[in-house]
């Protein structure tokens, strides 16, 4: 218990069972003595012992300790004090905080079953030690960053060149931002343990099969990807997925549309190894060796793969091994076979024929007449006797363990997915015939290709001619056992010669054995070949499985028909054979999804017109309410639009939020499908469930001419939305000068407001849409029109610094002297942002000059601190009053000298501010100057007349917080202009004696001289 963290403790117990309230305070207890506790006595036991001490000294008075306790002079209570057990006395604040939380806690929160938990924990811990040896690339440190800003990540690259390690250090880093890491294996466990209040990171290795796409995981994965994109939009949840990169480039891979968003290819220029990361990984690896191969790692993108692959058979020869790797494994192996070492060598051989999995069962337990049969001709065709012991071949395989091969779980595969490539590749060469008929459908759908052909993966078997009818036969035994998908997903199926070929042979059998084929059920996804030659889209299979009685309404798991599949591919004549063959027009797979609805959303108008013809019922819709119309409407597929309408489509059949079709063609500005619907009596003000209408729509979008034809048909010009904006409010906000002028000339109410209170005129002010504000004004807006904060029109120009609609606002009369709420007027705010032309135009506006906000703050004064200096001359220069204080009697000149701007300083002295202003505590602008250290402002004070011994409510003066700041120019100016140099402060402490007590013997010197008092 003590090795796991608290978190996964309380998920894993909580999976165990839901527990009862005895249990659960009995596992709080649990958790507290075993977790929270222990540490907590660390905490205080560190701060008493040092841990590099507290054994020794523990081991020192330990007897002592125990003997007094045991003669009872140290009693319970006082054992309890050495050893306390009260955790917030122990731990502090934030241990008994974690109590706390603890006693409340509901303990029956995770989604995930124990047992797969505890997997996922394991996993993990090895995950830790594998990445003691990551070499952190650049790589990994982009797609880190991806992850980290995205929801969903692909990590590609060949085999052997560090997706896995790459992956499952990304994988750590995340666990340690807070991240629930799960690992999994297909999407249904996505689903099931999606958790909506719990950051999680779903990870899944080898995605989509580890040679080629493997069609089952692409099944599984279809018929839930919309659920899982609603998932991954939800911030709390990612996805990282690796897979092989010609997974990835497989054209069955677009069906997965989320996982090409964001795609990290470990070969492309950007992320692949550099030479200096080549480097790293060599000398982590190989050690002293690495100086050896460092000039072959160019050779090969695998390199990371070979680093550790010699270092777990150092036997071998290191340069050539880099040089030429498979070669090496080959050498080996056929020495294996030139010695008669064939148990080893069939050992590896049954691995290539159970397709890297292995079971040790196989060869220790009872097993069925058709593995037994594998075996025997697998030692037949490795030189073995067909009788040899299965017991012998088990303990040559425990013998190739860490050279080819690794055990877990009492599977045997190969120590990397590329050595098992390169595997089948040397016994597809020696040992063809045997592969054929005894290796798994799997294999034989994925690695062997009957023509060699360009870009062709390095380790794909070609199968020679001579062997192409025994190649063919093996696939229709397979199809015969209902092994469906692994025969028509087999990779020679994408190739029409090929397909026609293998037709030509089927139909020389006999016709009760087609038809026996033709109906056959796959026995995992219960659906027929008819399916899969719809998704291939042969006419002649399909026509053929017709035939010989296929069912045409046959299904796969998720619902999905032939006829479906045909109409999602565009294969119009299949549509028409399988409507022939009395295929259901109106079946729907899971997520109600009809044959017409997936035609429409393709835009395969020809299938759309045979389904109608069908009797397809025009108006089905899918799970959300969706109907083939509104989704001809969002794809902008007119002709289909026109055909649905004309078989009495329900033009105003809306989504499940209450969205219409017109409202989606607005949206999506598809004007001629907006014309059609309206001719058909779509409903033009019908809003969505936020009382958004289409026009509102299309004026937010800027579609202009939509907009025109909505308004001829009557729209209503002035409907709100939830929020109280109208269409007109968000052409301003939006800046649609066009669509503005065109609402007001169908009498748009050119002064509505939003809930609060923003006008149309204000928005676009606010938004500088100066075109916008001219025509607004030239349509009678209210030019002060505030908002809730008594904000006006005006007042947000100014802020912004909008200068021509300052102007424009201004020139309709605009309130320049309109405050909001807390005071603050135009001008001063334009001072304040330092807006000089805004200052400017609104004083020839006779703007009030001397208008305070609240707190008495006036334009000069808050231009004054912000140092705006042109400013603080035009206010000047339009008789602004240098001497208006705020609140507690502060003026412009002290701020000024508080702030440092000289410049300001001398303006204000030459408009005659009073240099003597003090504060309301008698703070005068010369004492501040002093105790800022300003020479420059001191001096100017001084020139004009400053009192030199104004003092404050403490009786300090200038040259007494001269003294204390130790700047000695101004000592010095201070007492050239006569300054009493014993004044005291309140507390009778002089000048000399503040000087003496900080040590500046040059300032005692100065004052000294300038007869100040020694007592």
């Amino acid at each position: 218990m003590n090795s796991i963290t608290t978190q996964q403790y309380l998920i894993l117990q909580n999976e165990i069972m839901t527990p009862k309230e005895e249990e659960e305070n009995y596992l709080r207890i649990h958790l507290l003595m075993t977790d929270i506790s222990s540490r907590a006595v660390r905490v205080l036991f560190d701060k008493e012992f040092h841990p590099s001490c507290l054994h020794a000294t523990i081991k020192k008075e330990h007897g002592k300790l125990l003997d007094l306790r045991m003669k009872r002079v140290i009693n319970g209570a006082q054992w309890n004090l050495l050893f306390p057990r009260a955790v917030k006395r122990l731990g502090g604040l934030n241990m008994y905080e974690e109590c706390q939380e603890l006693r409340s806690k509901h303990l029956d929160q995770s989604t995930v079953p124990w047992n797969i938990r505890v997997q996922i924990i394991q996993l993990l811990d090895q995950w830790q030690k594998n990445d003691l040896n990551f070499v952190e690339t650049k790589a990994a440190k982009h797609v880190l960053k991806c992850i980290k800003e995205n929801s969903c990540v692909t990590i590609t690259a060949s085999s052997g060149v560090g997706k896995t390690a790459t992956l499952q250090h990304v994988v750590l880093k995340m666990a340690e931002e807070g991240y629930d890491v799960l690992l999994v294996t297909n999407p249904h466990n996505i689903i099931d343990y999606y958790n909506p209040n719990q950051k999680t990171l779903f990870v899944i290795d080898n995605f989509c099969g580890t040679y080629s796409i493997n069609q089952s995981d692409l099944y599984n994965w279809e018929p839930v990807m919309t659920r899982i994109e609603g998932l991954i939009h939800k911030s709390l949840i990612k996805i990282i997925v690796a897979c092989r990169i010609q997974v990835y480039k497989d054209n069955k891979f677009e069906a997965l549309s989320i996982f090409k968003t964001n795609v990290c290819n470990l070969l492309s220029e950007n992320l692949c190894l550099s030479q200096a990361e080549k480097e790293s990984i060599a000398e982590i690896y190989l050690e002293t060796e690495a100086s050896e191969i460092i000039q072959y790692c160019h050779l090969y993108e695998c390199f990371p793969l070979l680093c550790k692959l010699y270092r777990d058979n150092t036997e071998l020869n290191i340069t050539e091994f880099f040089q030429n790797p498979f070669s090496v494994y080959e050498a080996e192996i056929e020495q294996l076979k030139k010695k008669e070492i064939f148990g080893k060598y069939c050992a590896l051989a049954l691995l290539v024929m159970f397709n890297n999995e292995l079971n040790e069962e196989v060869l220790t337990e009872e097993i069925d007449k058709e593995t037994k049969r594998i075996i025997k001709n697998t030692c037949e065709a490795c030189r073995l006797e067909r009788s040899t012991s299965r017991l012998m071949l088990l303990d040559e395989l425990d013998t190739l363990e860490h050279t080819f091969l690794k055990k877990e779980d009492g599977i045997y595969k190969t120590i990397h997915d590329k050595l098992f490539d390169f595997l089948s590749h040397y016994f597809g060469k020696m040992i063809i015939q045997c592969l054929i008929k005894n290796s798994q459908s799997m294999f034989i759908s994925e690695r062997l290709s009957f023509e060699r052909e360009e870009d062709m993966e390095q380790f794909i078997i070609v199968v020679p001619p001579q062997y192409h009818q025994i190649y063919i036969q093996r696939m229709v035994d397979d199809w015969s056992i209902g092994r469906v998908m692994s025969v028509f997903n087999n990779i020679n199926m994408e190739k029409p010669d090929f397909r026609k070929r293998f037709l030509n042979f089927v139909e020389t059998l006999d016709l009760s054995y087609q038809k026996q084929l033709a109906q056959i059920n796959d026995i995992e996804y219960k659906y027929n070949a008819l399916l899969d030659c719809c998704f291939i889209c042969d006419f002649s299979l399909i026509q053929w499985c017709c035939y010989y009685g296929a069912d045409v309404n046959q299904c796969r798991s998720d619902g999905v028909s032939p006829v479906f599949v045909s109409s999602q591919e565009g294969d119009t004549k299949a549509v028409k054979l399988l409507l022939e063959y009395k295929a259901d027009v109106n079946k729907c797979d899971e997520a109600k999804v009809s044959s017409l609805h997936i035609a429409c959303q393709t835009n395969h108008i020809d299938i759309v017109k045979m389904l109608l013809k069908y009797k397809a019922d025009v108006n089905k819709c899918d799970e959300n309410e969706v109907s083939p119309l509104f989704i001809a409407c969002q794809l902008g597929h007119v002709d289909i639009v026109e055909m649905l309408l004309e078989y009495k489509a329900d033009v105003n059949k809306w989504y499940d939020n209450e969205i219409s079709p017109l409202f989606m063609a607005c949206q999506n500005n598809h004007v001629q499908i907006v014309k059609i619907l309206l001719e058909y009596k779509a409903d033009v003000n019908k809003w969505d469930d936020n009382e958004i209408s289409p026009l509102f729509m299309a004026c937010q979008n800027n579609h202009v001419q939509i907009v025109k034809i909505l308004l001829e048909y009557k729209a209503d010009v002035n409907k709100r939305n939830k929020d109280e904006v109208s269409p007109f409010f968000v052409a301003c906000e939006k800046n649609h000068v066009q669509i503005v002028k065109i609402l007001l000339e169908y009498k748009a109410d050119v002064n509505k407001c939003k809930a609060d209170e923003v006008s149309p005129l204000f928005m676009a002010c606010q938004e500088n849409h100066v075109d916008v504000v001219k025509i607004l004004l030239e349509y009678k807006a209210d030019v002060n029109k505030c908002k809730a904060e008594e904000v006006s029109p005006l007042f947000v120009a100014c802020q912004q610094n909008h200068i021509e609609i300052v102007k424009m606002l201004l020139k309709y009369k605009a309130d320049v002297n309109k405050c909001d709420e807390d005071e603050v007027s135009p001008l001063f705010m334009a001072c304040e942002k330092n807006h000089v032309e805004v200052v400017k135009m609104l004083l020839e506006y006779k703007a009030d000059v001397d208008k305070c906000d609240e707190d008495e703050v006036s334009p000069l004064l808050m231009a004054c601190e912000k140092n705006h200096v042109e400013v603080v001359k035009m206010l000047l220069e339009y008789k602004a009053d240098v001497n208006k204080c705020k609140a507690n009697e502060v003026s412009s000149l002290l701020m000024a000298c508080q702030r440092n701007h000289g410049d300001v300083v001398k303006m204000l002295l030459e408009y005659k501010a009073d240099v003597n202003k003090c504060t309301t505590d008698k703070v005068s602008p010369l004492f501040t100057a002093c105790h800022k250290n300003n020479i420059e402002i001191v001096q100017m004070l001084l020139e004009y007349k400053a009192d030199v011994n104004k003092y404050v409510v403490l009786g300090m003066t200038p040259l007494f917080i001269a003294c204390q700041e130790n700047n000695i120019e101004i000592v010095n100016l201070l007492l050239q202009y006569k300054a009493d140099v014993n004044k005291c402060d309140d507390a009778e402490v002089s000048p000399l004696r503040v000087a003496c007590r900080l040590n500046n013997i040059e300032i005692v010197k100065m004052l000294l001289e300038n007869n100040a008092d020694l007592f």
